[in-house]
This record gives structure tokens, sequence and C-alpha cells, in this order.
């Protein structure tokens, strides 16, 4: 596989460089696939018969360089250096690579590895600079994003019209995958989910105590007419991730309890983007989803999931709305420009049922522009 672009991977490298300035970080050793990739923009080839050869051992990133240990030449764009390494000599081409530095940002590291580096290095978690960087897409990242949303939009509308009474749930996330591989678009990052939604409790056992009834495990249902279907999929393209999600009726139009649902799931949805802008923390937010759901409603969004999440390379990212992190983690969450979020609540109540969709926003310097249209 070629590497990613050039315009693509200096973005990244200088997002990088800057959050690493701002910690006091003179390097990085980063370990996560994803991380590798974002730093140096090798893709990992599949299927080499030495794990040494096709997969990456670590990335390191200085003031002035870009090194990856692990990866064969012809997979490392040229202003990345390529270092050769073995199992018994990577903590002395680590030293190597790192010597003047102090204070380095470190992801997991195997222990004998991490013992050896803390005798002559500062070590800090790498994860609050990989975050600040990731945090905020370049215009290129935005691009892919909308990219891999458009492509998961279209297979999705290829499959709508199968949604009819007496298809299995199996046989639509089937569909849909065959769907995307026409256009060429074959890495999963999330199963395709088609799951008819409770209309009652009692139908959905497993809910977490306190929380809405759920479901997101297809199987061989046959669909009946009326049946909410929740649709959930993340496809990555160019190894950035689409994140789709909608509720569709079986083989009818909506009923009234659909229209009551949808609309209720709409409202929530305009009251948290009227708070998406610069300087919105993921605690207002959620409190804009709540105030808008009512009082005396459990929130709107099923446990252990959240009202919205970041995406991008590699899947989904913070920030995180709606988690068992807590109002202060979610304080401490700001709203930037660059930054791309889902935003998908779930509107339910007994005897109706559930709606759930997902809008994917980036964050803009006055407010927020769609990167995805759910259909109507």
């Amino acid at each position: 596989m070629s590497p990613d672009p050039s315009p693509l991977r200096a973005g990244r490298t200088a997002r990088l460089h800057a959050a690493m300035e701002a910690a006091g970080h003179d390097a990085l050793v980063l370990t996560s696939a994803a991380a590798i990739r974002y730093a140096t923009g090798a893709v990992v080839r599949h299927g080499e018969s030495s794990l040494e050869a096709a997969w990456p051992f670590a990335s390191v990133v200085t003031a002035d360089r870009v090194h990856v240990l692990g990866v064969e030449p012809e997979g490392v764009p040229p202003e990345v250096e390529h270092l050769p390494w073995t199992r018994h000599a990577v903590v002395s081409t680590l030293a190597e690579v790192l010597r003047g530095a102090r204070t380095i940002g470190v992801e997991r590291l195997p222990t004998a590895v991490g013992l050896e580096l803390e005798r002559a290095f500062r070590m800090e978690p790498a994860e609050p600079v990989l975050g600040a960087a990731r945090a905020v897409k370049t215009v290129e990242e935005i691009a892919l994003l909308r990219a891999a949303q458009r492509a998961s939009e279209a297979g999705i509308a290829e499959v709508l019209p199968a949604i009819v009474p007496g298809i299995r749930e199996v046989d639509l996330g089937a569909r849909f995958l065959a769907a995307m591989a026409r256009r060429d678009v074959t890495a999963c990052h999330v199963e395709p989910i088609f799951c008819v939604l409770p209309r009652e409790a009692r139908e959905a056992p497993w809910t977490f105590a306190g929380g809405l009834p759920y479901r997101e495990l297809p199987g061989e249902r046959v669909l009946a007419a009326g049946d909410q279907v929740m649709i959930d999929t993340g496809m990555l393209h160019a190894g950035y991730l689409a994140d789709f999600g909608c509720t569709w009726v079986c083989g009818a139009e909506p009923g009234r309890a659909d229209r009551t649902l949808r609309a209720r799931w709409q409202a929530i949805l305009d009251a948290v983007l009227d708070a998406c802008r610069p300087g919105t923390t993921a605690a207002d937010l959620r409190a804009a989803a709540l105030a808008a759901n009512g009082p005396g409603r459990p929130a709107p969004w099923p446990r252990p999931l959240y009202l919205a999440h970041g995406i991008g390379l590699g899947g989904v990212e913070p920030p995180f709305v709606g988690t068992d992190l807590g109002l202060a983690a979610e304080t401490r969450a700001v709203l930037v420009p660059g930054m791309v979020l889902v935003i998908e609540p779930y509107a339910w109540e007994e005897g109706l049922g559930g709606y759930r969709a997902e809008q994917t926003i980036v964050i803009t310097d006055d407010g927020f522009a769609p990167l995805s249209a759910p259909p109507p």
C-alpha cells in the first residue's frame, strides 16, 4: 500500500510538533497503530510472514525528524527515516534516536524497554500530546472524513429499499457491506448493525440499570411491517472513520409514534447544535440535551454509549459527551475550530419505541458545519 499523501502527513506532523512544544516534550515514542500512522503516514501491510517486517514497533518524533522502527523501507514515506531494528537492540536504537532529549512522551512500552529508557530520560504519558494534536483536524483530514461519510451514506441509501417485511437483520448488514465493497470501501470499524428497537422495556432485559432500552446485536430476526430498525455502522476510508446512524421504519410510512419520537430526537439534536461553537464545553452539550429532553426522563442516550464523540484516523476519539467520566472531565473538554463531532441522541418512550440517528459536524470559527446528512 502507498503511504498517506504528503500534504496529509505534513499537516499532522505540524500538529504533533505544536502539541509537543506546548507540553515541553523533546520527543515522542508512539507504539499504537493509529498513532504510528498519524505520525508517519506509513500504512501497515497485512499478511506478511514476519511480524517485524509487517508491523512497526514504534515511531519516534523529534523536533526535526520523524522515525519509524519495524516497517520495511518501501512502506515508509521518503521524509520519514526508517530504522532497522531487532528485538534485542531496540533499547539501543531508541536511545540513539533520542540522544539529547530530556523529557519524552511515551505510549505503552514493554516493561524491560521502559525501565531501560527511564535511566536516561524523563518519561511522561504521550496521550495528552496525541490528544491535543489529533483533536483538531487539518483541511485534508476533514476532506477525507467528508468523503468517508458520503460513501457510507450512499451505501446505506442503496440498502434502505430492502428494509421490508420478511428480510432478516443479518441480511441487511450483508447487503450494506456488499454496497460498500462496490465503492471500494472495505475496512469495517463498526460492524453494520440493523436491529429492531424495543417498544417496551421488557423486550430489552439486558439494559443497563436506569438506562434506555436499546439493542445493537443483529441476528436472524425476521422483520415485520412497522418495525423500527436502528442502523449503525462505521467504515474506514483511507483510515478515517465514517460513523453513520439512523432509524428506518420497515415496509411502511412512519406512524404517529414514529413521528413523535423523530420530533423529540430532532429537538434534542437542535438544542445540542445550537450550543456547538468554539468555547463550548462537553458539559454544555450534555446540559443542552438534558434540557431539551425534558424533566423526569432518563438521559437521551443509551448506556454505555454516549451523546457525542469525536472521530478521526482509526476510529472514535475524544471528546466524549455523556459518559461516566463525569462532569469535571466534560467541563475540561472545550470545543475549538477543526474538531469533528458525531452527535447521536436517542429518543425512547415506553410503548412507542425509539428513534436514534447521528449527525456529524465540524466546529468552525463561528459555529459548525455539517459533514453528514441523515435520511429524513
